[in-house]
């Protein structure tokens, strides 16, 4: 799957919120995109997540600008405001729920033995500003994806919980390896970071190869 934002903006001239913004996230790699003042991050991962509708240019997904696709196939980890749990919840309590929006049981013994499966069972019952960042990022992530449908992850800011990049970096890629699209929205210093370490930079195109080769796993599961 590709999402695309070609110029992309919200409002106009030197108050947008967000300025006209081209950039590309392809399937099979993280993507990383550098945007900087406080609610940018936010509104940035909306347009991306099909949440919000751009006051001019694009959003796609695959090409096309079916909207309501693209917020099906997305979702939101840890986005300040719209998607970032309390901090004092438990991380028990947070996945409780997360596998009711699944429609999956969500037992206390569901839950723990999700937990464990993870290797953080002794931090069920603790509040989840207390889970180490790389941790936070992955567990985070591995719930967006028990939802149907979902097919790309939006990972918002992860750099503001501290810890090593490059640790919650190679939870994400390995997700990625598994053919999610991710595309993680964050500051610049990261961004540079977060490229060294092998991430795609989203400001530039697609490889034609890329590109052709998502074109026709699109067109295979259209006629499957």
């Amino acid at each position: 799957m590709r999402i695309a934002l070609e110029s992309a903006a919200i409002g106009e001239g030197l108050g947008a919120s967000v300025p006209p913004l081209s950039i590309t996230i392809a399937d099979g790699e993280v993507s990383v995109l550098a945007v900087e003042t406080a609610e940018r991050p936010l509104l940035v991962s909306l347009l991306l997540g099909g949440r919000i509708k751009p006051d001019s240019g694009r959003v796609t997904i695959d090409g096309s600008d079916d909207l309501d696709e693209l917020r099906r196939s997305t979702a939101l980890v840890d986005t300040p405001v719209v998607a970032e749990p309390t901090a004092g919840l438990s991380l028990a309590s947070i996945v409780a729920e997360e596998f009711s929006f699944a429609a999956l049981p969500s037992s206390r013994r569901a839950v723990r033995d999700f937990l464990d499966s993870a290797g953080i069972g002794e931090y069920g019952a603790v509040p989840v500003r207390a889970l180490p960042p790389a941790r936070r990022t992955r567990m985070f992530s591995e719930l967006a994806l028990l939802r149907p449908g979902v097919e790309a992850l939006i990972v918002t800011s992860p750099e503001r919980h501290g810890g090593d990049p490059a640790e919650w970096y190679e939870n994400l890629a390995a997700i990625a390896r598994r053919g999610v699209t991710i595309a993680v929205v964050t500051d610049a210093a990261t961004r540079g970071i977060l490229l060294s370490y092998g991430a795609r930079d989203a400001l530039l195109p697609i490889p034609d190869s890329l590109e052709a080769a998502s074109t026709t796993s699109a067109t295979e599961e259209s006629q499957s």
